[in-house]
């Protein structure tokens, strides 16, 4: 046996092995085909080098013709994984890969069958070397063709590899570079052979070329998660994530033909297909002619959407196209309208109606006295309460429309106000601050409405001297506003629906103080964190800032 055969027999168990890891890993993507790929690959090697022991004769040549037969087939199964692999499923569907494949496949079934037929082989000569009994053809026209259009096919294969990484999938370089340079050695040895650049016309250059094929491959595969990082997965994520989505989503060109259109967006334009049209009579649906015209929000169907509209750039070059992302927000509008018509209730006629009731119990306290007037003091009580209740809510809408204003604020002065005011306001309260920092981005006018709710809420729920510390301190881009006090501290029930973001029948707060504390942060991008103990509370806002100025 020579050396050359024991190499062959060599490979063939290399190519078992990566076969064995394949099929442990088929379910992913390309693992199936790996593995039958390589299994392909160690028939046809384990083919040549029997056909090296065999002497010359018919068998020999039966068997070379096997062989190449195989090579071919292997051929069909490298495109396949490389398509799968890559997540290019598409050619992968019975039509487009069995007009591809087919006629390699027909190539392969000649070899196999009448590798004498003279358009497949002109001539053929079998010699007897030092590696073996070698079969040496002279390649007939049909023959020729089978070799330029299986290296069409290496060539295709490539591209996708090649592709793949264009496209930004830099994650998955390492496995691209082993598709590519373990597919090389055997392109380059198929040529070296074609043009005759080896010892003995017939040496199995290929075959041999297939091993460091899968030295590469089974370093891919066990060092660098070769069928576990696949390239598919990442694309068929982005497929199913495009097809699932609730928004409706467009993809035209800049001839304005639809070139991609998922589920949503058929659903949403009442249409069974869209892909390869022309957008006009959609958007003719929506009753403009453009793009351009395109409004932010539209009905149809009684159902309202909003709509955007974003450019898509080329590489090198302009714009190559449009996205079209269409939302049904019939549900959000119709909430929106049923809050405005109760927020609209809220402000004028409750609030009307408590200063009614009001004015109606003072008078009532005027005129009884007894448990009567405790009653009128009561209903005074409450109604003024609601009234404040929906002032409010008032001044929560007014200053939430433009939350998302800012601008430079001073926090020494901001503070300083708010002391004096509820200084001025609760003159048995003892109110003390600490400003370090000077400046800082943010919204002056949410922030003080928070920092006014937080302050008041310690004052009136602390106690008949209350004692109230505010303090203001720069951290990185952020300014942590403390405020404590010594009363007996915020109730456990009042906290929990803050934290949770949420309230139930069960657990609620008493009003709308510690939402629109929340509220209001939040709307800054900041956290509100409220400790509260039977030694007082601590309510501690985090706002960030573009930039802060200690003093």
């Amino acid at each position: 046996m020579s050396v050359t055969v024991v190499v062959l027999v060599g490979i063939v168990m290399t190519l078992s092995g990566l076969a064995a890891v394949g099929w442990r890993n088929r379910t992913t993507p390309g693992g199936l085909l790996f593995a039958v790929l390589q299994a392909i690959s160690a028939v046809w090697i384990l083919t040549t080098a029997v056909g090296l022991l065999l002497d010359a004769g018919p068998v020999r040549l039966r068997v070379w013709g096997v062989a190449t037969g195989l090579s071919l087939l292997a051929g069909v199964g490298w495109l396949a994984f490389v398509l799968d692999y890559a997540g290019r499923k598409w050619w992968l569907r019975p039509l487009p890969f069995s007009l591809v494949a087919a006629p390699l496949v027909a190539g392969s079934l000649a070899y196999v069958f009448s590798p004498t037929w003279p358009p497949l082989i002109e001539e053929v000569t079998q010699t007897t070397i030092s590696a073996g009994t070698v079969v040496q053809a002279t390649i007939g026209p049909v023959g020729g063709a089978l070799g330029v259009y299986l290296y069409g096919v290496f060539v295709g294969g490539f591209a996708v590899i090649l592709k793949m990484v264009r496209d930004g999938n830099e994650f998955f370089l390492g496995q691209s570079i082993a598709l590519v340079v373990g597919s090389f050695v055997s392109v380059a040895a198929g040529a070296l052979q074609v043009l005759g650049v080896v010892p003995v016309a017939g040496y199995p250059l290929i075959e041999l070329a297939v091993g460091g094929q899968s030295v590469i491959l089974a370093y891919a595969v066990f060092r660098r998660e070769f069928l576990r990082l696949v390239p598919a997965v990442a694309r068929i994520g982005e497929r199913t994530v495009f097809d699932e989505l609730d928004e409706g989503i467009l993809v035209v060109s800049e001839d304005e033909v639809v070139l991609r259109a998922n589920p949503k967006a058929l659903s949403y334009f009442g249409a069974d297909e869209l892909v390869g049209q022309s957008v006009c009579p959609v958007l003719e649906r929506i009753g403009v002619s453009d793009l351009d015209e395109l409004p932010q929000r539209f009905q149809r169907d009684g159902r309202t959407f909003l709509a955007t509209t974003s450019t898509m750039s080329g590489r090198r070059s302009g714009t190559i196209g449009y996205a079209l992302v269409v939302r049904d927000v019939t549900r959000l509008d119709r909430r929106q309208q049923r809050l405005q018509v109760l927020n609209r209730v809220l402000r004028h006629n409750v609030r009307n109606s408590m200063t009614v009731m009001f004015g109606a119990a003072g008078e009532i306290q005027a005129q009884a006295d007894g448990d009567v007037a405790a009653l009128a003091d009561t209903v005074a009580t409450q109604a003024e309460r609601l009234t404040t209740t929906s002032e409010k809510a008032m001044e929560v809408e007014r200053v939430f429309k433009g939350a998302g204003y800012t601008e430079r604020v001073a926090f020494p002065p901001l503070v300083d106000e708010l002391v004096s005011t509820f200084a001025e306001r609760y003159p048995d309260t003892t109110i003390t601050a600490s400003v370090d920092v000077e400046s800082g981005q943010t919204n002056g006018e949410l922030l003080s409405m928070v920092l006014s709710e937080v302050v008041e809420n310690a004052v009136v729920h602390t106690g008949p001297t209350p004692t109230v510390h505010v303090e203001v301190v720069a951290v990185a881009d952020e300014v942590r506003i403390t405020v404590t006090d010594d009363g007996p501290g915020i109730p456990e029930c009042e906290i929990t629906p803050i934290r949770d973001g949420e309230e139930t029948a069960l657990k609620h707060t008493s009003g709308l103080g510690l939402w629109l504390v929340y509220w209001g942060v939040t709307s800054l991008g900041g956290e509100v964190n409220i400790e509260g103990t039977t030694d007082g509370s601590t309510v501690e806002l985090t706002v960030p800032t573009a930039r802060t100025d200690s003093v």
